[in-house]
């Protein structure tokens, strides 16, 4: 392993040491590691080694657990920007028309394309080839992110890419 490798890792342990001190403030507000568990359709075993920061949830797992813990993926996984989910007025609450993101409104096709050929690109990159459930989880993954700051972050993309496999 040479010393770009140690790094890497190290990085990503740190990393993922963030992501586990966010999930635990989460988590405090959640109540238990298995309530949440149990919330989310996943073993109290793999909630337990994300807040150790043993390992992290793959996307559809991330998705999960913001919309159970109304935590905005970005703050959850960048520790960056407000950490809840704005709350939904009762008119967006409605059945939403056709071409509208349930969380923010119209869909913006060229942010959607922009994060898609951003996620192309990652997975290329990463040779991955993903099943299509785990494809578009990580596509809306990355549009929320995208969203949340107005532009897509090839970095955010790269991450999410790593927890897809």
């Amino acid at each position: 392993m040479g010393s770009a490798d140690v790094s890497t890792g190290r990085r990503e342990r740190q990393e993922a040491g963030g992501f586990a001190a966010r999930l635990r403030q989460v988590l405090k507000g959640h109540g238990s590691a298995s309530g949440l568990a149990k919330a989310i359709a996943r073993s109290e075993g793999a909630v337990r080694k994300w807040l150790r920061g043993e390992s992290e949830p793959n996307v559809t797992d991330l998705r999960a657990l913001c919309q159970a813990t109304q935590t905005r993926i970005e703050w959850l996984v960048t520790g960056e920007g407000p950490r809840e989910l704005q709350p939904v007025s009762s008119a967006e609450s409605e059945a939403p028309p056709p071409l509208r993101h349930s969380s923010h409104g119209t869909l913006d096709l060229a942010l959607l394309e922009a994060v898609m050929a951003a996620a192309d690109e990652q997975l290329r990159a990463a040779g991955l080839e993903l099943s299509p459930a785990k494809r578009s989880a990580l596509i809306a993954a990355a549009y929320d992110l995208a969203r949340e700051r107005d532009a897509v972050d090839a970095q955010a993309v790269a991450r999410l890419v790593r927890l897809a496999r």
